[in-house]
């Protein structure tokens, strides 16, 4: 009998035997609480994951305050979703509060409320708060006799409680809400390849002055403003360009005396297409205004006032077929870019899908017009979050190479694909009576239009190839009218640079262009020929400092030509300390 209870004692303590030789509960513990001196952030970020798996795996009760602790805090980070899981795992019912404190809050993540669901019904707790008890009114206190105390600053804390710990490197708090992302995205079709949507609002120079010796005023300023909309379905395509400027000045001296003008600029151009096994018809509508009004009035005679509006119309239409297609990518580059940030920084879950590479760019999209890059880096780490991308709560430095990604201006209008076409044009040119009538075209022209262009981006989208070419000829011109034509090229070559944590350092151009044309005007054709190459590069001091420096070199028709240029633009960064 003694011999059967000393077995039955040693079978019910060999799994703590063998639990204690394969896991060391302190050690683990120790590990998820506090860094190791010796190891980097992203390191121990990893190890506390798989510490925390450990703990859930070892039945240790001594585990449970940790993931309780770890349920409640982390809550961006899937450190988070293994504790809450584990909390289940465990088996300790004195988790459950904590688990429906985590299903009641509308703050948290959906799978880290769906996770806290499962662990406890492995614990047979209800998903629902057991009702708080009434509170029982207590006794009024008697009135103490008023002492005199010393005159303090009030700090909202109380019985000397140390202030709460702000010194973390998490984003967002983890008691406040998760960052909500933008619900009124762009709506876009599964079947959209690609699609921008730009506007660009420029005032040029602006001057006022007034002259207190000679009393006269002058004024001038001109602005200008474009909008651009593309979208490229897998069967059809359209875009839209529409733009205006306005250029005015005035002299108004004392007296009669005035000289004012204006030019008003209205244009849009319109394109349709047609895909079928790579080939493509084409439709496009340009129209294009202009109105210039000048004024000269005379300071002695009425009659040698001068006053004149002409007004320039065309409108063209053009029909054609072509073959390929260019795309801007900038929005899938800069999905990558911020791919390959976070693979970098070990932060990198899963890569990211198709759906959720859609559902950043209709973000970035729709924020586009915000001030900051607040709210877009936010939504950003939410929707990585969500999707399971991102490992976990981004540290500082991860944070700063999302920023630069968000912030990158060298993703805007990059191209790749070839695109080849060619258009029959016809168009009608309304020009103003008179001296301009008499040299410039009016009523109907014909035209023959050529079109191409190639783009490709290379090494990890820091290099960009683009190359234009262009031919067109007038056709069907009335006897005794000329019948300019013109074909040219243009590449350009880009290399973008970066610094070691995504900061834009700068930029390596490189373009060369050919064009040959003549006017033939009957009796007296003159051709011409020009070829033309620049190199230049661009140089980001920091953040309010840039410069270029760019050399030129040409020929036309016979003519070298050497130029350079130099650009330097530096904004002081203020430095301030207070104590």
């Amino acid at each position: 009998m003694r011999r059967l209870a000393v077995a039955l004692a040693l079978s019910l303590a060999a799994p703590h035997v063998v639990h204690a030789d394969t896991v060391d509960v302190p050690a683990l513990i120790k590990l998820v609480d506090t860094e190791p001196a010796d190891m980097d952030r992203s390191t121990w970020k990893e190890k506390r994951r798989e510490a925390v798996k450990k703990l859930a795996e070892s039945k240790d009760r001594r585990a449970v305050p940790v993931l309780i602790k770890l349920a409640e805090n982390e809550t961006f980070d899937i450190i988070g979703e293994i504790a809450i899981e584990g909390l289940g795992t465990l088996g300790d019912p004195s988790a459950i509060p904590t688990l429906q404190k985590i299903v009641g809050d509308p703050s948290r993540d959906k799978g880290q409320r769906d996770l806290a669901r499962k662990s406890l019904q492995r614990l047979g707790g209800s998903s629902q708060p057991p009702p708080a008890p009434a509170p029982t009114p207590a006794p009024a206190p008697p009135t103490p006799t008023p002492t005199p105390t010393p005159a303090t600053t009030d700090t909202g804390l109380e019985n000397n409680a140390a202030p709460p710990d702000t010194t973390g490197s998490k984003l967002i708090d983890a008691g406040a809400p998760a960052p909500q992302t933008p619900t009124d995205l762009p709506q876009l079709d599964d079947d959209t390849l690609a699609a921008y949507d730009r506007v660009t609002f420029a005032a040029g120079t602006a001057s006022l002055s007034y002259d207190t010796v000679s009393k006269e005023l002058q004024a001038e300023g001109n602005v200008n403003g474009l909008w651009q909309k593309r979208v490229e379905h897998e069967q059809y395509a359209w875009g839209v360009d529409a733009g205006g400027s306005f250029v005015g000045g005035l002299i108004n001296p004392e007296g009669r005396a005035q000289t004012r003008g204006i030019e008003l600029n209205a244009n849009a151009d319109g394109e349709g297409r047609f895909y079928s096994h790579g080939f493509y018809g084409i439709g496009r509508v340009a129209a294009d205004v202009d109105i210039a009004y000048v004024a000269d009035i005379d300071a002695m005679n009425a009659a040698n006032d001068f006053k004149q509006t002409l007004t320039d119309a065309d409108l063209q239409v053009a029909l054609g077929a072509g073959y390929g297609r260019e795309l801007d990518i900038g929005g899938a580059i800069r999905v990558r870019r911020l791919s390959r940030a976070l693979d970098a920084n070990r932060a990198l879950g899963k890569p990211i899908d198709a759906a959720t590479a859609k559902k950043l760019q209709l973000t970035w999209w729709s924020l586009r017009a915000e001030r900051s890059t607040y709210r877009a880096l936010l939504a950003t780490i939410a929707l990585l979050r969500e999707a399971g991308v991102l490992l976990g709560e981004p540290d500082a430095g991860v944070t700063y190479e999302i920023l630069n990604v968000l912030r990158d201006t060298y993703l805007y209008q990059r191209l790749s694909g070839f695109d080849a076409n060619i258009e029959f044009g016809e168009g009608y040119l309304r020009r103003p009576a008179g001296v301009v009538a008499d040299n410039f075209e009016n009523g109907r022209v014909e035209q023959l239009l050529v079109n191409a262009g190639y783009g490709i981006q290379l090494d990890d989208d820091k290099v960009q190839l683009v190359a234009t070419g262009y031919a067109r000829d007038r056709l069907l011109a009335p006897m005794g009218q000329p019948s300019p034509w013109a074909v040219g090229a243009g590449a350009t070559a880009t290399r973008f640079t970066y610094g070691d944590h995504g900061d834009q350092f700068g930029a390596v151009d490189l373009t060369a262009t050919v064009q040959y044309g003549g006017d033939d005007v009957p009796m007296n054709a003159d051709n011409g020929f020009s070829i033309a190459a620049q190199l230049g590069f661009t140089y980001l001091i920091n953040q309010a400092s840039g410069l270029r420096l760019a050399g030129q070199v040409a020929e036309d028709d016979g003519e070298l030509l050497f130029g350079a240029t130099l650009t330097a633009t530096y904004g002081l960064l203020d430095g301030t300390f207070a104590r």
